[in-house]
């Protein structure tokens, strides 16, 4: 821990993937923090930027962190690290470290794909860290699980000592001021933090039971509604359906707008597409009468009036749905998804469509099984509850405090 003691409120850098999921499930617990006096600088892109000063935060622009996907085996390190993302790497946070040098955080508070610069970081700093995790919780995420896991002093080096000899000792320059020149790659890169921040509730977590204190599972963290938050929903008396679905999964856009309206047609529900920035045109009168069309739209309020959601199953858009009582028809296309997909049926929550079957027609039809079956509404509803007792960005802003206490506490 370090050796000086901060004031009763303290500094944080938050670092995270700066993608929409992400900045809009961090930024809550960002604003709460600095609710509370704490000074929080939050490390984004300039896309981004004005989304976090209206907040109130400190905000540093940069360009983004190489992101690490949440699918890698963080104990698989025996293959050979990749030289250009050790570069990449190194330089943001050599970056950010040159930015914050004289006023050195007391927190990194970082998004789980962040996590490689945000250990180098804690490393050089010498400062206790957080992590956010936006899916599910692994073995690796508690502290007890992994100190009893043996990993090799081979397999714990062998990824980073094929590095050439210029990167390497880059590395080490780096880390050397805080004493760890002789730092294994498995301490910035595989290892667990005292304290990690599950935005889900425990529930969704197949073994969450089986979690200590050291994963707190806060529930989602929903962002405020800004007036710059604007959506004219369509006159009709008919339920809402939200499809929001990847572009390069649905193919030619003509195409597939053309089948919803077709397979929507007949059904007693009027489907908005959200068709990611996309191109996307119907005839004007086809599209009035059946399908509502944009190229993007204010998620939460959409799903304030959805009846029914359709969408890939990333966990973050999954609780955030499921947050505003509207139940799920998923359509996975990678492991993590299927992952996720998988625990919306077993616990009852919407249904899953395979890629191969998810035509406009099967769309429609799976839309509305899950909005006529009672035993699904009770399920979301329950699940809704179990996510607002949760405690979201308060409850995230107070297992902070309470680990910093700990971390600088006497």
């Amino acid at each position: 821990m370090p050796d000086e003691f901060p004031a009763s409120r303290y500094s944080i850098v938050i670092l995270n993937d700066p993608a929409e999921p992400r900045t809009r499930s961090t930024l809550p617990i960002a604003q709460e923090l600095r609710r509370r006096g704490h000074r929080v600088t939050y490390v984004t892109t300039r896309d981004f930027a004005p989304r976090a000063v209206a907040t109130g935060v400190d905000v540093l622009v940069h360009e983004p962190c190489p992101a690490y996907g949440l699918e890698v085996d963080l104990w698989a390190c025996e293959s050979a690290a990749d030289p250009v993302s050790v570069v990449s790497t190194l330089d943001c946070a050599e970056d950010i470290h040159s930015a914050l040098v004289d006023d050195i955080p007391d927190l990194v508070l970082y998004e789980a794909s962040a996590r490689i610069t945000a250990r180098l970081l804690t490393c050089r700093w010498n400062r206790p860290a957080v992590q956010i995790l936006p899916s599910f919780a692994g073995s690796d995420t508690a502290v007890g699980d992994a100190a009893h896991r043996a990993v090799p002093d081979t397999d714990r080096t062998s990824c980073v000592s094929t590095l050439p000899v210029r990167v390497r000792e880059r590395l080490w320059r780096f880390l050397s001021p805080a004493g760890k020149s002789g730092i294994s790659p498995s301490d910035f890169y595989t290892k667990p933090e005292p304290l990690s921040i599950a935005l889900f509730p425990p529930e969704f977590q197949a073994n969450g039971d089986g979690f200590d204190s050291h994963v707190a599972f806060v529930g989602p963290c929903i962002p405020e509604r800004t007036m710059a938050e604007r959506w004219v929903p369509p006159i009709t008396d008919r339920p809402l359906v939200l499809l929001s679905l990847d572009r390069t999964f649905t193919g030619d856009p003509q195409d597939f707008l053309s089948g919803c309206a077709s397979a929507f047609a007949g059904k007693p529900f009027r489907p908005v597409v959200a068709t990611d920035g996309g191109p996307g045109s119907l005839a004007a009168d086809e599209q009035s009468a059946v399908v509502e069309i944009h190229e993007n739209v204010p998620r939460t309020v959409v799903l304030r009036r959805a009846a029914a959601v359709v969408c890939h199953p990333d966990l973050d858009d999954v609780i955030e749905s499921l947050y505003f009582n509207t139940p799920l028809v998923v359509v996975p296309t990678s492991r993590f998804q299927r992952a996720v997909a998988d625990r919306v049926t077993e616990l009852g929550l919407g249904i899953q469509v395979a890629p191969e079957d998810a035509d406009s027609a099967a769309l429609a039809d799976a839309v509305a099984t899950v909005m006529d079956d009672p035993d699904i509404t009770r399920a979301v509803r329950e699940f809704q509850r179990q996510m607002r007792r949760a405690g979201g960005p308060r409850r995230a802003a107070d297992e902070i405090e309470r680990y910093l206490e700990w971390s600088y506490g006497p």
